[in-house]
């Protein structure tokens, strides 16, 4: 029977003396004695009734069955290493086996000294809080035992009225009854709240202490359980004094109750408040966690996500994404530095400058290598003085050198407010390199111990306008390892490798060659480089493309004009093969985006999404299998249950082996002696394909390795220039490069590693400028062809003398194709088809020269 039923059970009362055995006078005496315990009998029926009524206590008993906490859901990478994680509340499950006695016992000692003895109730605890909040004239001491305290997390609101009260009572003695004392306690230490999000001591203890609760010592384990009465006030990092009040109160508890002896407690009152220091949370592959958070939600739900502690495996290489995110952080801030100075972000009133606070202050020191926002104080010719939250550094010549300012005192006034961040100086260290250190590299070991010692140099910053993006797919299997979908996600969310569309520019170039070659051409064919005006949209020789340099070349192959990024001659071939033909070849690949067949799709009038571009140029370098990208491998619940088995992504043939080979193989002279040459000398073979729009708005370069499709862009969220001669080649090349770089040293990029050689592909020595099987005291190459296409015409001196003529006098010897355009009047040539090119003007159409 429940207890608030049993509290309606009484005797009746014993039947009244006759009047004849008493006087009247002891009658009325007996009643006016028995009156009130009559009255008190009914009114507690009457109040025992109405209780009854008006509490609902839940099936305690089903909670082992129908109770799940709100867990963390966590994404682990390759290498099974959470970096991510998304919760309502921090937490981390911890079995009674192995929950810290020492933990136990600082709660005990602090919330409930007789929990072991008590049924839920302990009457005792209530008799004392009483007589300790009459004592004070306020309230105290609580009463709530930890069953009572649990019952409360567990089934009840946190509002204070009676009836929540009496159900905790209740639902603490239901707890007693169904659960031991042991899964009592640990269910309670690992959903008590800890403070700044943490629940249970496993979280609370990593997130303070940085190391996990089997770890803890006597004075850590008291600051815990002394932060338990009021979570959101109790806080190491705001109100240190308080908490260091608490946790002594704790260790006071604790000695009373002979948990610890005299000499312990001495030792753990003289330890100083020591919590780990909290900067603020630096996140890690941001974008990357953000595309599998939106996934999961779609599908699973909000619930199951945030509450469910689903567990994530992912494609994340941590070493790749660092590479990524290293390399766009530091080129967006050399592009941003070479515009200069923009001015701070803001003037403070300088009269308040010492009380000021900024939202980047966190408690402790400033950690070398973040970003920080600084208030100037002072400033002068030599130097400047910060202040950075309670500390104060100073600024000089070095920390200004990228602005080409020598004076501190150019730049910043009293009460500016701008960037900053430190680097410890190296021994003989030249002026810094702007940039080298980036919003998100965590401190280095070395350069925390050397933080230590030396003097920091404080660096002045300024956050790039300018976005980036890279994506790294390892093309065999489509795996996504690395993802970078701007400067900054706190900035802006917006995931610009995954949801802007941007104009591709020459980049889309290598489709407009694979669709030849598919058709039946060579990388030794050859066209006519000249002014020449193209069918429009509008039906009208209205189209007219141009040169980067506004120069025209003459005869050249089709691998130079891959190569060297001239216009005219990929127009040229998609009008011969066809748009559609194009179109599809682009299809086929992996471009998801719808196309128009017009000519200026050949020089990447089309506005892409990154990823799919990446994936495409992916195709080609798996040989002509296109796999689709991925970044979920695996989804389960945390008991193991798998939600989404491992993934198998879709895949099927886009063109054959041979034509992907070629296609690569022309893409590696790009980097070899093209516009990506500033790559050449890196120890591995690659391929590529820089690209550049019209007003230098987009800049990319898409390149592979024989593992590796590695994708870099830079350019504005919202359109416009990045300034003249920013292409392809300058923006964002030197960033793939310092992927490459980093992968070459980790050992995930494997030094001369080079591209397999497929069947059905056939190699001659080809003279360079002419397409024509070399001879002795030429430029010759070893050509890659689909077998059976191969030259069979030998290479004539006289090409040397024709490749020195201008374009227009070249015409002369060249041939049309069929349905070619050509200049002049009657779009006709003559001569002979021999098909040189201009040698001494090798400079290349799209970006500047090599060097």
């Amino acid at each position: 029977m429940p207890p608030i039923m049993r509290l309606m059970e009484y005797e009746p009362l014993p039947t009244r003396p006759s009047r004849s055995s008493r006087t009247a006078p002891q009658g009325r005496r007996l009643l006016r004695w028995t009156w009130p315990v009559l009255l008190a009998l009914v009114v507690g029926a009457v109040a025992g009734v109405g209780v009854a009524a008006a509490i609902h206590v839940p099936r305690v008993e089903a909670l082992a069955s129908t109770y799940t906490p709100r867990l963390v859901t966590q994404l682990y990478d390759r290498n099974g290493h959470s970096f991510a994680t998304f919760a309502r509340e921090r937490r981390v499950m911890l079995k009674e086996s192995e929950m810290p006695q020492i933990m136990e016992n600082a709660v005990l000692a602090s919330e409930d000294a007789n929990f072991f003895r008590h049924g839920g109730i302990d009457a005792m605890g209530i008799a004392r809080a009483a007589m300790t909040d009459l004592k004070h004239g306020r309230v105290v001491e609580g009463a709530s035992t930890i069953s009572m305290q649990l019952a409360r997390s567990l089934f009840l609101s946190r509002e204070r009225i009676w009836k929540r009260k009496i159900e905790e009572a209740f639902l603490a003695v239901e707890l007693e009854k169904n659960y031991s004392k042991p899964q009592i306690l640990t269910l309670y230490l690992n959903l008590v709240n800890l403070g700044h999000g943490n629940y249970g001591v496993e979280a609370a203890s990593r997130y303070y202490f940085d190391k996990p609760a089997a770890k803890l010592t006597l004075p850590e384990a008291a600051m815990l359980a002394g932060i338990i009465p009021a979570p959101s006030r109790y806080s190491p990092y705001r109100t240190p004094d308080t908490v260091l009040k608490q946790r002594d109160r704790v260790l006071r508890r604790m000695l009373e109750e002979k948990f610890i002896t005299q000499d312990q407690y001495r030792q753990a009152v003289a330890t100083p408040l020591l919590p780990a220091p909290q900067q603020a949370e630096e996140s890690f592959a941001p974008y990357f966690a953000e595309d599998i958070r939106k996934y999961l939600e779609t599908t699973y739900g909000a619930t199951e996500l945030y509450e469910r502690g689903l567990q994530v495996q992912t494609t994340l290489d941590t070493q790749i994404q660092r590479a990524a995110e290293t390399a766009i952080h530091s080129g967006l801030l050399k592009l941003d530095h070479r515009r200069g100075w923009r001015g701070p972000i803001a003037t403070l009133d300088a009269a308040s400058l010492e009380t000021q606070t900024l939202p980047t202050w966190t408690q402790g020191k400033p950690a070398v290598g973040r970003w920080y926002q600084g208030v100037v104080l002072d400033s002068g010719p030599k130097e400047a003085r910060v202040k950075i939250g309670k500390e104060i550094y100073t600024l000089g010549p070095d920390g200004i050198a990228w602005t080409n300012r020598k004076q501190p005192s150019d730049l910043l006034k009293r009460g500016a407010v701008a960037w900053f961040r430190l680097e410890v100086p190296q021994p003989k260290e030249a002026a810094a390199k702007p940039g080298d250190k980036t919003k998100a590299t965590a401190t280095p070991p070395a350069a925390t111990a050397a933080s230590a010692s030396a003097p920091l140099r404080l660096m002045l910053e300024q956050q790039p306008l300018m976005e980036g993006a890279a994506i790294v797919i390892e093309h065999q299997t489509g795996a996504v390892r690395a993802m970078v979908g701007g400067w900054d996600f706190d900035r802006n969310r917006f995931n610009r490798a995954t949801q802007a569309r941007r104009q591709v520019g020459s980049s889309f170039k290598p489709f407009v060659y694979g669709a030849a070659l598919e058709a039946g051409w060579t990388p030794a064919d050859t066209l006519l480089d000249a002014p020449t005006a193209f069918t429009g949209a509008d039906g009208r020789l209205s189209y007219r493309p141009e040169n980067y340099y506004h120069k025209h070349y003459g005869i050249v192959t089709l691998r130079r004009a891959l190569e060297q990024s001239i216009n005219v001659p990929a127009v040229k071939l998609l009008d011969l093969i066809t748009g559609k033909r194009v179109v599809d070849f682009a299809h086929r690949c992996g471009i998801q985006t719808p196309l128009p067949t017009w000519p200026s799709i050949a020089l990447g009038s089309a506005d892409l999404v990154p990823m799919e571009v990446a994936a495409a140029y992916a195709t080609i370098a798996n040989q002509g299998t296109h796999i689709e990208p991925y970044t979920i491998e695996k989804v389960t619940t945390p008991d193991g249950q798998v939600l989404t088995p491992p993934h198998f992504p879709a895949t099927y043939s886009s063109t054959t082996p041979a034509v992907a080979y070629v296609l690569t193989h022309m893409m590696e002279g790009v980097v070899d002696h093209g516009t990506a040459y500033a790559i050449h000398d890196l120890p591995i073979d690659i391929a590529g394909k820089t690209g550049t729009t019209d007003d230098f708005s987009d800049a990319w370069f898409v390149g592979f390795t024989p593992r590796y499709t590695i994708l870099t862009w830079v350019g504005y969220d919202v359109k416009k220039s990045l300034g003249a001669g920013m292409s392809g080649a300058v923006a964002a090349l030197p960033m793939w490069r310092t992927i490459a770089e980093r992968g070459l040293a980790d050992g995930w990029l494997q030094k001369d590693e080079t591209f397999q050689v497929p069947p059905g592909v056939a190699f001659k020595d080809i003279e360079y400028y002419s397409g024509l099987l070399g001879g002795q005291g030429t430029r010759t190459l070893k050509e890659a062809f689909v077998a059976g296409t191969e030259p069979n015409r030998q290479y004539n001196p006289q090409w040397s003398t024709i490749a020195s003529l201008p374009w227009y006098q070249q015409k002369a010897f060249y041939i049309p194709k069929e349905g070619e355009h050509m200049p002049g009047k009657d779009g006709q040539g003559a001569g002979p088809q021999p098909p040189p090119s201009p040698g001494p003007q090798d400079a290349p159409a799209e970006e500047p020269p090599p060097p």
